[in-house]
């Protein structure tokens, strides 16, 4: 198949690129590993994960391990008439509300592979790496898009153990799941996904 080049591996513990192929002894200095194939059956996964603490605000429902909450406060308003609604906007107490923000953790931003179960073994080893980094503690998150139009990798994930924060979500996925599971009939249902923390040996005996 040729050369394969897999960018930027691990620097500085912001990026991780996680390759099921063994690489051969040629070694590019700085941020480049060169990874050849074995033979032209292994095909190279493409895997970017990088550290990620900036407390990123998100909505549904997260584990207490996953997420900071804060509450403030919201002022009272006034009734008032809005002009864009055209219509009397009755008032408002003070009343509290609560945020929620995501803790450390470790953010796959790209996953691509070309065969069986490199995928699988590429999401391993990025929660291998958040287990063995005491700021993350195996908090592992992942936004699962719809790439061609057609399908999503949403079912993917969900085998694995990870969860959207949408309950509604989670129910559609644990159906299909239970009617089969099949990649060409996935939900294609999009969002940020997490890895519970009781799912984590699930995920890494897949």
């Amino acid at each position: 198949m040729g050369k394969v080049n897999l960018i930027k591996n691990i620097v500085s513990n912001k990026v991780v690129n996680c390759a099921e192929i063994k690489p051969s002894a040629k070694q590019v200095p700085g941020t480049v590993k060169v990874m050849e194939p074995q033979d032209s059956f292994n095909r190279a996964c493409e895997c970017v994960a990088h550290f990620d603490d900036s407390k990123t605000t998100v909505f549904g429902e997260f584990p207490k391990d996953y997420v900071d909450v804060e509450e403030f406060m919201v002022e009272a308003e006034p009734e008032h008439y809005s002009r864009l609604l055209k219509k009397l906007i009755p008032a408002k107490p003070a009343h509290m509300m609560t945020s929620q923000t995501l803790k450390p953790s470790y953010y796959i931003s790209h996953l691509f592979s070309h065969g069986k179960g490199q995928g699988t073994e590429a999401v391993k080893s990025v929660v291998t790496k958040s287990l063995n980094d005491t700021r993350t503690q195996g908090r592992v998150t992942i936004q699962s898009d719809i790439i061609d139009g057609k399908t999503s990798p949403s079912g993917f994930y969900y085998k694995l153990g990870f969860r959207f924060a949408n309950k509604d979500y989670n129910r559609i996925m644990q159906e299909w799941l239970e009617q089969g599971g099949k990649k060409e009939n996935a939900p294609l249902l999009t969002g940020l996904m997490y890895l519970p923390k009781e799912n984590i040996h699930h995920c890494l005996n897949y």
